[in-house]
């Protein structure tokens, strides 16, 4: 008997795009699915094309609620998640037709509580290569998430924290209580590093099912005030697991905590915003995860002169100001 993967998606207000998203779903080649489609109160025709696809498709099951978020409509669907996996899928994307099959049947051989894929960036225009995996990753065999959680380190751009691309064993989500955190935009940087935290079998599986559609008006295009915040408080919630985890796991915290903290400093440096206090926070925290050890550059001028740090960013037109870039594919 096939396991059935449960796979959530939330709605709001993307009438343009839910149709092509739920299509690549229901066409996929591994049948034994649960879509559950989360209408989080949209204001558009979404509702009723979710309610359509639902009378077409037994394997549909449309939640209406009021409007919440996107970690309040994911948790809707754990909750109501029957399968023994689950996979969260953004409304405006696709997944791959037979790709899926492909990596969640090599990720069921292995008894994984995280399948780790990949993904490719889309547009109207083209189609990207898939994002860049280093060999290291290529070579991790089932092992735990903390020591998964610290390789991805080892490369350049190698930690991402999409949920998107990896599918979870729902018994592993639900005993550990690894809900999405609600008030939070940037839901994934935490949830990510806490599954990593807590699982005991973690494998990357090289295939690239997933399409991540870049547009312009998406919920992360424009940076604002709350998510500064959000990825502040993000630090302080991932820096309160430092002392609980293993080696592994204070590693790879240790390299990931300044990286999201200097993005606040620059920030708050580019908004011309007094940024003393922050600096002070991201001192505090370099020294609690012992930043020293990582030797990196940028966040050892950060620690000293962060406007100087800022300056080379802006010279090789790197900043990081409060627009979210369109990726370049």
């Amino acid at each position: 008997m096939e396991n059935k993967i449960s796979i959530i998606i939330p709605v709001y207000n993307v009438e343009k795009f839910i149709v092509k998203c739920i299509e690549s779903v229901i066409n996929q080649t591994y049948k034994n699915l649960e879509i559950i489609l989360i209408d989080d109160g949209s204001q558009d025709m979404c509702p009723k094309i979710c309610d359509e696809y639902s009378k077409k498709d037994n394997r549909v099951l449309v939640v209406h609620k009021k409007n919440g978020g996107l970690s309040s409509a994911r948790n809707a669907g754990i909750r109501d998640a029957k399968g023994e996996y689950l996979s969260f899928i953004d409304s405006d994307d696709i997944i791959d037709s037979k790709g899926f099959e492909e990596f969640f049947k090599e990720g069921q051989k292995l008894d994984l509580d995280i399948m780790v894929g990949n993904m490719r960036y889309f547009s109207t225009e083209k189609i990207g290569e898939p994002l860049f995996r280093s060999q290291e990753i290529k070579d991790f065999t089932v092992g735990k998430g903390t020591k998964f959680f610290l390789t991805l380190f080892q490369g350049t751009k190698c930690f991402r924290e999409e949920v998107v691309d990896d599918v979870y064993r729902r018994d592993f989500i639900c005993e550990n209580k690894l809900y999405f955190h609600d008030n939070l935009i940037h839901e994934d940087s935490y949830f990510t590093p806490m599954v990593y935290l807590k699982a005991k079998r973690v494998k990357y599986i090289d295939i690239a099912f997933y399409y991540y559609r870049q547009r312009s008006g998406s919920i992360m295009s424009v940076v604002t005030d709350k998510s500064i915040n959000s990825l502040e408080k993000i630090c302080y919630m991932l820096l309160n697991e430092y002392s609980k985890t293993d080696d592994y796991g204070r590693e790879a915290l240790s390299k990931l905590l300044p990286s999201f903290y200097k993005v606040v400093v620059y920030r708050y440096i580019n908004s011309n915003k007094n940024y003393k206090e922050k600096l002070k926070n991201y001192r505090t925290i370099f020294k609690d995860v012992k930043g020293i050890k990582n030797r990196n550059f940028e966040e050892i001028l950060v620690y000293i002169t962060p406007k100087l740090s800022n300056l080379l960013r802006k010279l090789m037109r790197k900043d990081i100001g409060n627009t979210q870039k369109i990726p370049n594919f």
